[in-house]
């Protein structure tokens, strides 16, 4: 019987689904970041997205340690969510190395000696732990089907070192999670993106102007609404506009590229780097207190002096604001973000 995720935990979900709804992420994003999230709310040692490739598992996203590496591949009747997937049911293991892997003699769908929701199924023969598709060290395991309706497409699937690990709540938790992928991957291989040239910058993969007021007034409107906080940062290639009279377009624009890279490196997947003027960055980050943004800005520039992605006199400016508690505005958050930026870049004159 499913034990109900607690309120904190459900709030997770909620703003997990919200951030991704924002920040419009791609499937292998969604994949990525759920993964990362059922690790931390079930304080598991490693969690995975396995999706079907014809007579395999594929995992498609690994976070952790303890686990196969991410694009490693498994027959689907050698594996746990191999099973959960044909199955249609979450399945839980309370210890691996005790209970391993029983095959059924016609050697069909592989069934855990014990420990699985839904109770134990008797098998014939024994597998290493290495067959159920799961990592070395791993002990407890709770998988979940991805279902959009009646199509299984993969699995969730979370380890941990010890025994007994997850209880009934995290595996209610995990489907919750699963939900989240199942429809990403429901509308990716349903409705393809189009071609979102009209949303970002050619030059840097980033964001453009279009694509950051489309974000900062998605997370106003959560601010307004919900209360969830985040943060602004400008970025300004101080000196840039000098640099490339002295050096050169291509010159310049390579300093871009790699500050764009350097922001998309060191900042989170659901934060959103853009590029919104000629020689200015910005960064949205939802979640994400003012010492909080701070620090990103700090670790950003230090990672492009480290680097000298800037050359010729150019300097980075960092404009960083916290939305206000009261409503506010795009081009009053927009203005306190620039008034910020100019007393950085001024300090660096």
């Amino acid at each position: 019987m499913s034990a109900a995720p607690s309120q904190s935990r459900l709030l997770a979900i909620i703003e997990l689904q919200n951030a991704i709804a924002a920040a419009a992420m791609t499937a292998d994003e969604v994949m990525h970041i759920v993964a990362e999230r059922a690790g931390t709310l079930l304080a598991a040692e490693a969690a995975a997205v396995a999706l079907v490739e014809g007579d395999e598992i594929v995992h498609r996203s690994v976070v952790g340690s303890g686990w196969r590496e991410a694009g490693s591949r498994v027959p689907r009747t050698a594996s746990l969510a191999g099973r959960s997937i044909a199955e249609r049911r979450a399945l839980r293991i309370d210890d691996a190395a005790a209970e391993p892997l029983a095959i059924d003699p016609m050697g069909e769908i592989p069934r855990p000696a014990g420990g699985a929701v839904g109770g134990p199924t008797p098998g014939a023969r024994h597998s290493p732990i290495a067959e159920l598709g799961i990592g070395t060290g791993i002990r407890s395991v709770a998988c979940v089907p991805l279902l959009y309706g009646e199509i299984a497409v993969g699995a969730l699937v979370v380890g941990a070192a010890g025994s007994a690990a997850f209880s009934d709540e995290d595996v209610e938790t995990l489907r919750m999670l699963g939900q989240i992928v199942a429809i990403a991957l429901h509308r990716a291989y349903t409705y393809p993106r189009p071609r979102y040239d009209s949303l970002q910058d050619a030059l840097t993969g980033l964001g453009n102007r279009r694509a950051f007021d489309e974000r900062l007034d998605a997370e106003l409107n959560r601010n307004r609404r919900f209360r969830h906080s985040f943060s602004l940062a400008l970025v300004e290639l101080d000196g840039l506009e000098t640099a490339i009279d002295r050096l050169g377009q291509a010159a310049g624009d390579e300093m871009l590229r790699r500050v764009a890279t350097i922001l998309k490196q060191h900042t989170r997947m659901i934060d959103g780097s853009f590029r919104i003027r000629a020689d200015e960055l910005a960064i949205v980050m939802p979640g994400t207190s003012l010492e909080g943004a701070q620090v990103v800005a700090e670790r950003c520039r230090a990672h492009a002096l480290e680097a000298k992605v800037c050359d010729g006199g150019v300097r980075l400016g960092f404009g960083v604001v916290a939305a206000a508690a009261v409503d506010e505005t795009a081009p009053e958050i927009f203005a306190r973000a620039s008034a910020a930026l100019a007393q950085d870049t001024s300090r660096g004159r």
